[in-house]
């Protein structure tokens, strides 16, 4: 059933994609089990949109489509006009803010994310949560740098387990951070102070995108922000 919820909403991202999109274009597209649906989406019927370059969030996502679809090298874009990704989670208590970066490459869709002047998100119905950011996903991802990491995981001051046996495209390393975080301070204030934390490169709690698509059992839900 979830992933026909995925792949509602991956054929909605399309549909607007498609109506939004009236000139040339430069695309981000994020990485996970629904993004990997709007992108096989996205080889079979690109030639409907506009001339466009992409760039991928993760190796996975590029070498699953850059035989068809044209990329743009990965240090060449200022700016891009769309991006289209997935979340672990939505924190309808919390102003719609996302945990993201699950899969390990949240540093990467957080580049996308803050580049984009339009950013579109999919989701199923299970990844929509109440209560603080993370209730639902129960971790937050964070993106450490090997070097000094015992140094870098004294100052977190979080409970949390580093990854098994993963690296990341980037070659850190992720903790994963349990939540919901405690303390009187709101979540995304306390993930960007970690963010000044020597050591961490990212953390995975993302601001409310201008849309949300929320795949259903036989349909998709838009919601604007």
């Amino acid at each position: 059933m979830r992933d026909e919820m995925k792949a509602h909403a991956a054929k909605k991202a399309f549909e607007i994609l498609l109506e939004k999109a009236r000139h040339p274009f430069k695309l981000g597209i994020g990485s996970g089990s629904t993004s990997e649906a709007f992108l096989k989406i996205l080889m079979k019927r690109h030639h409907e949109l506009p001339p466009f370059e992409c760039v991928a969030s993760s190796k996975k996502i590029f070498d699953m489509s850059h035989k068809i679809l044209p990329y743009m090298k990965e240090d060449s874009f200022e700016s891009l006009d769309f991006y289209i990704d997935g979340a672990d989670e939505v924190s309808l208590d919390n102003n719609f803010h996302l945990i993201k970066g699950g899969g390990g490459c949240l540093t990467r869709e957080k580049i996308l994310f803050t580049s984009a002047k339009y950013r579109i998100i999919m989701v199923d119905l299970t990844k929509l949560q109440r209560g603080p950011i993370g209730a639902g996903f129960k971790k937050i991802p964070v993106e450490v740098l090997p070097f000094g990491l015992r140094s870098t995981l004294r100052l977190i001051h979080h409970k949390g387990n580093i990854r098994k046996d993963f690296v990341t495209d980037q070659g850190a390393i992720i903790f994963d951070m349990q939540a919901p975080l405690g303390g009187h301070k709101p979540t995304p204030e306390i993930c960007q102070e970690l963010c000044n934390i020597p050591g961490v490169i990212e953390v995975g709690v993302f601001p409310p995108p201008q849309l949300f698509i929320v795949g259903k059992e036989d349909s998709a839900e838009v919601i604007h922000v």
